[in-house]
């Protein structure tokens, strides 16, 4: 049920929260996403009390945008679920398209690209009826969308359309090095990838930013100095990139970091230090899974459940009222029948089809994993060097159970458990890589030595099993 912000005035509820909006942007700029997420809630309550639905609406979409931030989407989706069950779009039409780009931000996150992109359309044509109070609002969901784009292998370039179409609104320097960047990874396009790089360095001397977009410039830029060569300059700036995402706590960045320095120190063949970045990223890779705070998480479930049992409340209320009515008018008793019989038949049709939705992403994830593994199959055929990382991506488990094994385990030895895992046979390994077959078997027999395989026992069983 849709309720309108009948509380008070609109006018003096917006004038009230412009102050802990502009706290609760201080605290995120600094990077204090759990202070910000309790303030928050103070806000909620407050709000709760003085019957301020205006407030309570947009404090949920902004608890929502940080739980998402913090990689919690299931939770985010909750809170925006119960702001858009409170907000009227005819009177809040900016909180309706605050909502709609929050569902897109979660679903891009959880790789659902094609949902992401239908709720960006959407709130893109909604935010258009704002203009021009709310460009910089259309600009924000244009730079997002294009990061959906990016992540949707067949429409690589509508990413650079809708990076222009942010930029040609607002410049600064976080989407010129957005821009970059994708220079670099759609075809290595270093001259425009430096101009670019060049315009952020220019506005950054004049414009101050949040410490999330300066990590994403010096990142931007560190991929620069890789792609041309100069590796010690690269290393130093992912390093400084690393530094601002843990302070801010995006542990993405930190993640994407820590194997493209393994990548830069493989190009100065220096494989200890190589593999010492490979490490911590299958390490961070296996932890960002379980990195909720929990103290952070106790507050958030509680305080959700105390939202939730309020609702409860107020719908049970409703209901004495409801059997009140129907003793005191026998006449309404059928058409109140008739109302809930038509709601629980479309609850039970609405069951059904979200069910049938499950089935399909459940088998487009499927063929997504199908697609990967003829992928990193490929790589390995042509000896391409991303073999091992791309392989990591999609079986994280696989090097980091071994180098639970034997943390001493190099990144050529970790490359054959990989072909071994995928079932490939001494031939064609030594085929792919270009050696003869008897070193194939040298390298397995050490391999057996380091990992402990009893002589009985069936390599390819054993690392498969592992």
């Amino acid at each position: 049920m849709v309720v309108s912000s009948t509380y008070g005035n609109l006018q003096e509820q917006k004038t009230n929260y412009q102050d802990w909006i502009k706290e609760e942007n201080s605290l995120i700029k600094k990077g204090l996403f759990e202070e910000a997420l309790l303030l928050n809630i103070d806000i909620v309550e407050s709000a709760k009390k003085n019957n301020d639905v205006y407030t309570v609406s947009v404090t949920y979409i902004r608890i929502a945008n940080i739980l998402c931030t913090f990689g919690e989407h299931l939770e985010s989706l909750r809170y925006l679920d119960l702001a858009d069950n409170l907000i009227d779009e005819n009177e809040n039409l900016d909180l309706k398209v605050r909502v709609l780009a929050n569902y897109a931000r979660n679903y891009a996150a959880l790789k659902i690209n094609n949902k992401s992109i239908e709720y960006y359309n959407e709130s893109i044509n909604l935010c258009k009826k704002l203009l021009p109070d709310y460009d910089y609002l259309l600009s924000f969901l244009y730079i997002n969308k294009a990061d959906a784009f990016t992540n949707t292998p067949y429409k690589l370039d509508s990413t650079l359309v809708y990076l222009h179409k942010a930029i040609k609104i607002r410049k600064n320097p976080f989407k010129y090095a957005v821009v970059a960047n994708y220079y670099l990874k759609k075809d290595k396009n270093i001259d425009s990838a430096r101009a670019y790089l060049n315009k952020s360095k220019r506005l950054m001397q004049v414009r101050n930013i949040s410490e999330y977009h300066k990590s994403i410039v010096l990142q931007a830029e560190a991929n620069y100095n890789k792609a041309i060569g100069n590796y010690e300059e690269a290393i130093c700036l992912y390093e400084k990139s690393i530094e601002i995402s843990r302070s801010v706590r995006v542990l993405d960045n930190v993640q994407l970091a820590y194997k493209l320095i393994s990548e830069t120190y493989s190009q100065l063949e220096d494989e200890d230090r190589s593999h010492e970045y490979l490490l911590k990223y299958s390490v961070l890779t296996d932890s960002l899974n379980l990195r909720y705070n929990k103290n952070i998480g106790s507050v958030i479930s509680n305080f959700l459940t105390e939202q939730e049992s309020g609702y409860k409340q107020q719908e049970k209320k409703y209901s004495v009222l409801i059997v009140t009515v129907v003793f005191l008018f026998v006449g309404s008793v059928l058409v109140i029948v008739y109302y809930y019989r038509k709601k629980r038949l479309r609850i039970v049709e609405e069951k059904e089809r979200l069910l049938k939705q499950k089935q399909l992403e459940s088998e487009k994830l499927k063929q997504q994993l199908n697609e990967a593994f003829e992928e990193v199959v490929g790589l390995a055929k042509t000896n391409d060097p991303s073999f091992l990382i791309r392989f990591q991506e999609v079986y994280p488990h696989v090097c980091a159970n071994l180098l639970k094994v034997n943390p001493k385990l190099v990144n050529t030895e970790l490359t054959l458990c990989a072909m071994i895992w995928l079932n490939f046979s001494s031939k064609d390994i030594a085929c792919f890589t270009n050696i003869q077959p008897r070193t194939v078997q040298t390298k397995k027999y050490r391999l057996r030595k380091k990992l402990n395989i009893p002589e009985d026992e069936n390599i390819y069983t054993w690392i498969k099993s592992i």
